[in-house]
């Protein structure tokens, strides 16, 4: 049978990853999608802790958590940075407004 915390964590990650989402389709500001992934990020990371636990695996799960960390660490830097250039670009974080910078 299984527990109720398995359960509790496994809808727990179902509905970061809800979040994250719709923060990435839904939304039209860039650090609102930012945020967004770095949500679906965390689910991703919790899944894997959640995996390695319930295989009696954890040395494997936190190996691939700290990877995940370390990759969306490098991925939030670079998202800033880019945003940063487009704030000067064109005054504003609006997906929108992207389109005019096309060549």
């Amino acid at each position: 049978m299984t527990e109720v915390w398995v359960v509790l964590a496994a809808a727990g990650i179902v509905g970061l990853f809800a979040i994250g989402f719709y923060a990435i389709a839904a939304k039209r500001n860039l650090v609102k999608v930012l945020l967004g992934l770095q949500i679906l990020g965390k689910a991703a990371t919790l899944t894997f802790v959640l995996g390695g636990f319930l295989l009696d695996d954890l040395g494997r799960a936190q190996a691939i958590m700290f990877t995940i960390i370390v990759i969306e660490a490098v991925v939030a830097a670079l998202a800033l940075a880019l945003m940063i250039n487009v704030y000067h670009s064109t005054g504003s974080l609006n997906v929108g407004t992207l389109r005019r910078l096309r060549g």
